[in-house]
């Protein structure tokens, strides 16, 4: 009996599926790799995954971009969403690195300052080693996604191209001193 997964594909039919829509996939140097491979020569897809990834990940390339994952650090002055977005991104530069998402998120967390490693356990509601994986992992989403906002909106406040923008107080300040002075203007007047 063959095992039809919830877009109807049929099992067996998965693997030419694979085949069928890998060149499609693929731009610059990995689509002119595709196109030199002698015919007949990728006729599965363990083949095509096989090749591929010796061609483009090397074992040297490999074991550097694995190495970086697993010594991940955040840097002194990196906000923790500018972290998980590096981390996330070591991870996309070595598709087979091979670690599962529990050895991954003990990789990051192991990786952070200790105040934002309080930070996290905090928004968890105690030791990240008491939820499952994904709800660390939807944790850390929803507050990297806040920080992005948040550092978003501050950048466009400080500046703007070619334009000094002054943050929230020095923006209110800078509305309020006119008006005092135009206030000042009027009794200056009057007298």
């Amino acid at each position: 009996m063959s095992y039809v997964e919830p877009w109807g594909i049929i099992e067996e039919n998965k693997e030419s599926a694979y085949l069928r829509l890998f060149p499609f996939s693929l731009t610059g140097k990995a689509k002119i790799w595709l196109q030199s491979q002698p015919n007949q020569s990728l006729t599965s897809w363990e083949d095509v995954e096989r090749n591929f990834l010796t061609r483009f990940f090397p074992p040297s390339k490999y074991l550097v971009a694995k190495y970086a994952i697993a010594i991940f650090s955040q840097t002194t002055d990196e906000p923790l969403c500018e972290a998980w977005e590096r981390f996330k991104s070591l991870l996309r530069k070595c598709p087979n690195h091979g670690f599962d998402i529990l050895a991954q998120l003990n990789m990051f967390c192991n990786g952070l300052r200790p105040q934002e490693k309080m930070l996290l356990d905090a928004s968890i509601g105690g030791s990240m080693m008491t939820k499952s994986a994904e709800e660390v992992m939807e944790i850390i989403e929803a507050i990297t996604a806040n920080a992005i906002k948040h550092i978003i909106t501050k950048v466009y406040l400080q500046k703007k191209k070619g334009i000094l923008k002054l943050d929230i107080q020095s923006a209110i300040l800078n509305k309020l001193i006119p008006q005092q002075m135009e206030g000042l203007k009027k009794q200056m007047t009057k007298m």
